[in-house]
C-alpha cells in the first residue's frame, strides 16, 4: 500500500508504516526461532496485531481502510485458540468499532457509493467478527468436552488419563522445589458390604464423600483421581519432614464417627524421596511408584484395614 493511490501520503505516514513493517518482521522471527510462546506472549501478539493494524489502516484512504479491515481476521484467528474469552471480546469490540468508524467515514466523505460501502462493510464484518466468534464458541465447546473426558462422572475427580497429565505437572513442580513426591493408593474397606447392605445409592454417596475429603486434603499440594470402583490415587509433593504426617492424615480424615455409614480405608504409600537418582527417570517414575503403592495398600488391607503401609524408593 506504500505504492498505492489509496495508501499513505506524506513522509510521516509512510515512515510509520515502514516501522510497523519492521516490527512485524521481528515478531515473525520471534515466532519461528524463539522459545514457544506462553499465554502472556499470545496476549501481547493480539494487542500488537490489533493496535498495529488499526494505526496503519487509519493512514489509508477511506475505502482502502475499510477493505484493509479484513486483516483483523488474522488477530481473530489467534484469539480463537490462544487467549481467554475476555481478550476475545476485547478484540471483537475493537474490530467492530473500527469497521463501523470506517463505514461512517466512507459514507460521509468517501469516493464510493453508499450501497458499495454498506455491502463491503457487511462482508468484512462477517469475516472478521462473526466467523471468529462462532469458531471461538465451537472451540470452547470442544475444550469443555475434552476436559470432561478427563473426569470421573460420579465424583468429578480426575480419571486415570487425567491423572497422568496432572501428575506430570506436579512432578516438575515438586522436583523444582526439592520436595519428596508421594503416590497413595486409597481403597475403601469392605465396600461390597456397604453396597449389599445399604444399597448402591448409599454406596455412591460413600464414594462421593471419600472423594470430597481427599480433594480437600490435597487441594494445595496434590492431585486426586478415582481409578476404580472404590479405589483412589493421590499424588502429592511435600517436604520430607511432612510426608508421613500427610499420609496419616488420609486415614484419620476419611474415618469420621459422625458418618451415617462408617468409612475406613486402607492406604498404600510409596515415597520418592528427594534427592534420589530415580528423579532422572522423569514423570514415568510415578507409574512405578503407583504399582508399589498398590501392593502396599493390599498389605494394609491384609493387616485389617483402616491403616496405612508405606515404603520408600
Amino acid at each position: 500500500m506504500l505504492f498505492s493511490s489509496r495508501g499513505p501520503h506524506g513522509f510521516g505516514a509512510q515512515a510509520w508504516i515502514s516501522i510497523v513493517l519492521l516490527m512485524q518482521v521481528a515478531v515473525a522471527l520471534r515466532w519461528f526461532f524463539g522459545p514457544l510462546p506462553v499465554k502472556r506472549d499470545f496476549i501481547a501478539y493480539a494487542i500488537f496485531g490489533d493496535a498495529g493494524t488499526a494505526s496503519v489502516l487509519m493512514l489509508y484512504s477511506p475505502f482502502g481502510a475499510l477493505v484493509g479491515s479484513s486483516l483483523f481476521a488474522l488477530t481473530g484467528g489467534l484469539c480463537i485458540f490462544f487467549v481467554s474469552q475476555k481478550w476475545m471480546l476485547a478484540h471483537l469490540a475493537l474490530c467492530c468499532s473500527f469497521i463501523a468508524a470506517m463505514t461512517v467515514r466512507n459514507l460521509l466523505g468517501g469516493d464510493e457509493d453508499a450501497p458499495t460501502v454498506l455491502a463491503t462493510s457487511l462482508v468484512i464484518f462477517a469475516a472478521t467478527a462473526v466467523v471468529p466468534l462462532l469458531a471461538h464458541i465451537a472451540w470452547t465447546a470442544i475444550g469443555r468436552d475434552a476436559r470432561r473426558s478427563l473426569l470421573d462422572p460420579l465424583t468429578n475427580l480426575l480419571n486415570r488419563r487425567g491423572l497422568d497429565d496432572a501428575a506430570e505437572a506436579l512432578w516438575h513442580r515438586g522436583h523444582g522445589r526439592g520436595f519428596s513426591l508421594t503416590v497413595l493408593v486409597v481403597d475403601i474397606d469392605r465396600f461390597k458390604v456397604v453396597n449389599d447392605y445399604y444399597g448402591h445409592d448409599s454406596g455412591d454417596a460413600v464414594i462421593v464423600r471419600v472423594a470430597d475429603r481427599l480433594s480437600m486434603l490435597f487441594q494445595e499440594d496434590g492431585v486426586v483421581a478415582r481409578t476404580g470402583g472404590e479405589e483412589f490415587i493421590a499424588v502429592f509433593a511435600a517436604p520430607d519432614a511432612m510426608v508421613h504426617e500427610r499420609i496419616d492424615d488420609v486415614v484419620n480424615t476419611l474415618n469420621n464417627s459422625s458418618d451415617p455409614i462408617p468409612i475406613t480405608v486402607s492406604v498404600g504409600a510409596c515415597v520418592l524421596a528427594s534427592p534420589s537418582s530415580l528423579w532422572v527417570d522423569g514423570p514415568s517414575v510415578i507409574n512405578k511408584a503407583g504399582r508399589i503403592a498398590d501392593s502396599m495398600m493390599y498389605r494394609a488391607k491384609l493387616d485389617g484395614g483402616n491403616r496405612s503401609s508405606t515404603t520408600k524408593l
